[in-house]
């Protein structure tokens, strides 16, 4: 019965080229793709490439074919070109019935019987449907390691540090505080305040959209680590709210130097 794998193989890697135009042209006219040359030649490419692993893969057994490579977008060319992935899996997806159609219309499969066929359909299918998985779950690693590097970008943009005469510096507080982002002011900006010889540090907090008593710890701790390194903070844009919070904490803002804005502090330490 292995018969019709082997004949199937032998025969995409013979007509790749061939089966490689008419399936793209095929998907092209059914999705009424419009596709611009360079996709065309990517898609071409790909097409060739993803055959080639399918007549492996009628050749293989089923943890063979996972251990393969299946990604169709294998250098995430469209993902990259603003492609969405839905559209990628509706072409591949008629590459599978067009490639089908192609075997029978051939006469690959003639002289054939019924359960020959019907093991050739499920490998094939088995096979598509890897590619298809593989493809969905790089794009998707892929998508989280550019909001992985976005959100590192907002959160440095969240905190910066501004040294604004020697030994001070400003951190303005803007934004959604969350977890990740109090880890990284530990991690990654209070290491940066001890580097610039920042000996007193304006946090301002007129930026924080939301404050419970979640971020007031955050916060807070900040403010210890700060103090634990002889750095000493200093508080601006203290709205009623934040000091109702900070009260409920048991935290004593009479023990700490506040002003309203970082202006005021400016003004008033100003020598």
């Amino acid at each position: 019965m292995d018969n019709i794998l082997n004949k199937v193989a032998k025969f995409i890697k013979e007509e790749n080229n061939a089966l490689t135009e008419n399936l793209l042209g095929q998907a092209t006219e059914e999705l009424q793709l419009n596709l611009s040359n360079d996709q065309l030649a990517r898609h071409h490419e790909l097409i060739g490439l993803l055959l080639d692993k399918v007549a492996l893969g009628l050749l293989s057994t089923r943890q063979e074919t996972l251990d393969m490579e299946m990604d169709y977008d294998i250098d995430h060319f469209f993902y990259y070109d603003g492609t969405l992935l839905k559209n990628t899996v509706e072409i591949i997806s008629t590459f599978r019935l067009s490639l089908l159609q192609e075997l029978q219309d051939r006469g690959v499969l003639e002289n054939s019987s019924a359960a020959e066929i019907s093991r050739l359909y499920h490998h094939v299918i088995y096979i598509f449907d890897d590619a298809l998985r593989k493809t969905t779950t790089n794009f998707n690693l892929e998508n989280q390691k550019i909001l992985d590097a976005n959100e590192q970008e907002i959160m440095e943009l969240a905190a910066p540090i501004v040294p604004i005469k020697s030994g001070v510096g400003v951190m303005p507080l803007i934004g959604e505080f969350t977890d990740s982002r109090a880890t990284y002011l530990s991690t990654e900006v209070i290491p940066k305040v001890v580097e610039l010889d920042i000996e007193e540090l304006v946090i301002d907090f007129s930026g924080i959209h939301h404050f419970d008593t979640n971020v007031a710890q955050q916060i807070f701790q900040i403010r210890d680590i700060l103090q634990l390194l002889g750095i000493k903070p200093v508080l601006t844009g203290i709205r009623p709210v934040i000091a109702h919070t900070a009260v409920s904490l048991g935290i004593n803002l009479n023990d700490m130097q506040t002003y309203g804005t970082v202006k005021e502090f400016l003004e008033l330490t100003k020598q």
